[in-house]
């Protein structure tokens, strides 16, 4: 019924009063019957492509969404607009294309293979939508990508193939893929960010990731990962961000990672994580000022922190950016270290759930600590479940108060 339809379109695209075949370019022609095909596919419930007239002289590039460089379709972005259906193997017929944004709608079925043959695209969001089944091969073959974008779909199974060697930013997240993570990412080596998390990865975490000297965010939650933390993500000078929660690494924290001159964020909550914590996540003395903002080791089974050993130590602490540091439910023991009273900056301090004892170092009053409340009327403050000599008043405390926000970091 769809062929049939299309057949119509075009024998009344070629008749008069309508602009002639032979005036239209056969590239143009194929571009106008790829996009009737998409649309003839979809359901569109507010009618957002309503006004895609193949009779205007302009047709495609007047179209809602499509932009043309030289006359032939370059962009087709219609994020948001509540359309659904599957995407049309004739997408692949727009060689010109360059950017595909068509996020946040109600799509399913599969990526299509014929993508491949858009050889010059640069960008692809379809992030939040319905597709499922496996990521095709062939977008291997996509050598100008840059941004690959899938995040909050269905899609499934191991990643096969190599991937696009120009990517710079990668978004998997939040679908079911499985079975490693692929050794091929290693040969991306201007991948700024890579977003697996919320799958269903295994194994371990590459040790070659450290070869990626220009990744910036590493994000790895909520998979299926295990054993170490490899201490090559040293290498990534350029590292800003670093995710690895709910999965179940175990061993220690290379003490190196901490020392990454760049590294603001830290998460590396509810896995099997044990031993020391390095000081390195404190005091790191190869920057002028420590660039660590947040650290989340809860869940773990950590026992100890590494006490500094320097004067430069003490020196980097009040210098230190250090806002939010979080050690709940471990296995720390003994008096709260009282150099945490030198993190200035500290605003959210978690403690809770160890088997800390003695008095409430009285340096923490240095900090301005920010009163939130978190979910089960525990404080962030964070000393629930420990053993103090001296009762845990907020009043010793420098607060700023702020209301409930249950989405803070």
């Amino acid at each position: 019924m769809a062929g049939a339809a299309l057949l119509f379109f075009l024998v009344v695209l070629c008749s008069p009063p309508f602009l002639s075949c032979a005036q239209r370019s056969a590239e143009t022609l194929a571009e106008i019957e790829a996009l009737t095909s998409f649309k003839l596919n979809l359901h569109d419930p507010l009618g957002a492509l309503n006004g895609w007239d193949s009779t205007t002289p302009s047709a495609p590039c007047d179209w809602r969404g499509v932009d043309c460089t030289d006359n032939r379709v370059s962009e087709l972005r219609l994020p948001r607009l509540e359309l659904g259906g599957r995407l049309s193997d004739r997408l692949g017929n727009l060689r010109m294309l360059r950017k595909l944004s068509l996020r946040s709608n109600s799509f399913n079925g599969t990526v299509p293979s014929s993508l491949s043959q858009c050889t010059l695209l640069r960008s692809v969001f379809l992030q939040n939508n319905s597709l499922s089944g496996k990521l095709p091969a062939e977008i291997g073959n996509l050598s100008n990508l840059q941004i690959f974008n899938v995040a909050s779909n269905h899609l499934s199974g191991e990643i096969s193939g190599e991937l696009p060697p120009r990517l710079k930013y990668l978004d998997l997240s939040s679908n079911s893929f499985s079975g490693e993570i692929p050794k091929s990412i290693v040969n991306l080596t201007g991948l700024q960010l890579i977003n697996l998390s919320y799958n269903q990865f295994s194994g371990q975490v590459p040790a070659s990731f450290g070869e990626l000297q220009e990744l910036e965010f590493l994000w790895l939650d909520y998979n299926l990962l295990s054993g170490p933390l490899p201490s090559a993500l040293a290498n990534c000078l350029a590292l800003v961000h670093l995710s690895v929660e709910g999965n179940a690494l175990g061993g220690v924290i290379p003490a190196a990672i901490g020392a990454l001159p760049k590294l603001q964020v830290l998460a590396l909550s509810q896995n099997t994580l044990s031993g020391t914590v390095p000081y390195s996540m404190f005091c790191n003395v190869s920057v002028f000022t420590p660039s660590l903002r947040i650290v989340q080791l809860g869940f773990n089974a950590f026992t100890d922190i590494v006490k500094p050993e320097t004067a430069s130590c003490f020196s980097a602490l009040q210098v230190s950016n250090l806002t939010i540091l979080d050690v709940s439910s471990n296995s720390f023991s003994g008096v709260v270290p009282p150099e945490v009273g030198n993190l200035t900056r500290l605003e959210e301090l978690k403690m809770a759930n160890n088997s800390f004892s003695g008095p409430i170092p009285a340096e923490i009053k240095q900090c301005t600590l920010t009163a939130r409340a978190v979910p089960g009327g525990k404080s962030v403050l964070g000393f629930n479940s420990c053993k103090f000599s001296q009762p845990f008043g907020a009043g010793d405390f420098e607060l700023e108060r702020e209301p409930v926000d249950w989405n803070f970091a």
